[in-house]
């Protein structure tokens, strides 16, 4: 089988994207599969319109979709319609790792505005195109696209941090619960709600809390609001800057517990929490309402393992699983490589 990858700028490394087709690949050529990449750049002149002129040969070609990745004012314009009617006859995968902008109640007017267009253009390629498979990675996605009546399910969307083992005499000391931030401090999420739930963790084990904040971050409103936290309740607060993927690893499994800032209902698209959830840790996270409780799910390899903090309390739960002897590892790469060679023979 033949699979060829279609994305923005490749870069592994500094693209989540790329970093996602660049493992996923490597997986899947451990099955035999042959994969190539095929990247659109517009500083290389590398367009929608010139791959529709010549179409890959391949068995399956799977597009990996976000907006931005192929302009930097989020449209593809008149190319990518012209790929879709290319493509048309051809076995077509199209991974959403994000979709349109401003599709939530507290978007600006031109984040609507755009949104408005993005999603035209988006609807008009899938009608183009008619792809075989469609997926997104997020609870919000799932239900914008179903609400355009677009047939897509989820697919997990793994993180880039491997797993490098770790002596037993390193890991998490019983004095100290170590709660680890990896990925963007949005100055949107409860911080104060995070400190209570974090409180009552702390009187029942009793233990200090030290909290990590790991590699690096852009939000400086939202770690000023962490570093409040952290000075009213007197929690010890630690900030790494950039670590390497080693380093990394380590410090989640020397964590007790990691938080998602990513809102609950777009966490699947998190790559920095789906490299917290691969190590065992257990996630809180918050749902900001944004869509409907019944469109909103936990992906089932982490029924267990991830606690909302606008729910009712789940100290209890959450410490039992803090408390566990051995942690979950969870090979995302390969169960998602199963699962797109599932849904596209």
């Amino acid at each position: 089988m033949r699979i060829a990858f279609v994305l923005g700028s490749y870069k592994p490394g500094a693209c989540g994207i790329s970093d996602y087709v660049n493992l996923l690949s490597g997986e899947l050529e451990k099955k035999n599969i042959s994969c190539s990449r095929i990247s659109i750049d517009s500083s290389k002149a590398l367009s929608f319109s010139s791959l529709a002129d010549d179409l890959p040969e391949a068995d399956l070609i799977s597009l990996q979709f976000a907006p931005y990745a192929f302009s930097t004012n989020g449209l593809s314009g008149a190319g990518l319609q012209k790929f879709g009617q290319a493509v048309r006859q051809r076995n077509l995968h199209v991974m959403f790792h994000e979709i349109w902008i401003g599709a939530y109640p507290r978007a600006t007017w031109r984040e609507k505005c755009l949104g408005w267009r993005q999603k035209r253009e988006i609807l008009k390629f899938l009608d183009h195109s008619k792809p075989q498979t469609i997926n997104a990675t997020n609870c919000a996605a799932l239900d914008r696209l179903k609400q355009q009546g677009v047939e897509a399910n989820y697919l997990y969307m793994f993180g880039n941090i491997p797993f490098a083992p770790l002596s037993d005499d390193n890991l998490n000391k019983r004095h100290e619960l170590k709660v680890a931030f990896f990925g963007t401090l949005y100055d949107s999420f409860p911080y104060p709600l995070l400190s209570r739930q974090l409180l009552s963790v702390s009187k029942t084990t009793r233990q200090a809390i030290r909290l990590l904040v790991l590699g690096r971050h852009r939000e400086k409103s939202g770690l000023q609001a962490l570093q409040n936290e952290a000075e009213k309740h007197d929690f010890k607060l630690e900030i790494t800057g950039e670590l390497n993927s080693e380093s990394l690893s380590h410090c989640f499994q020397k964590s007790a517990l990691g938080i998602c800032t990513t809102p609950f209902d777009i966490m699947g698209k998190s790559g920095a929490t789906a490299a917290m959830l691969k190590h065992g840790l257990p996630i809180l996270a918050y749902d900001d309402g944004d869509t409907p409780a019944k469109n909103l799910f936990i992906s089932e390899p982490f029924l267990d393992q991830v606690f909302l903090l606008n729910k009712e309390d789940k100290s209890e739960l959450l410490i039992k699983f803090i408390n566990k002897q051995t942690r979950p590892i969870f090979n995302g790469v390969s169960h998602v490589g199963e699962k797109m060679l599932e849904a596209n023979h």
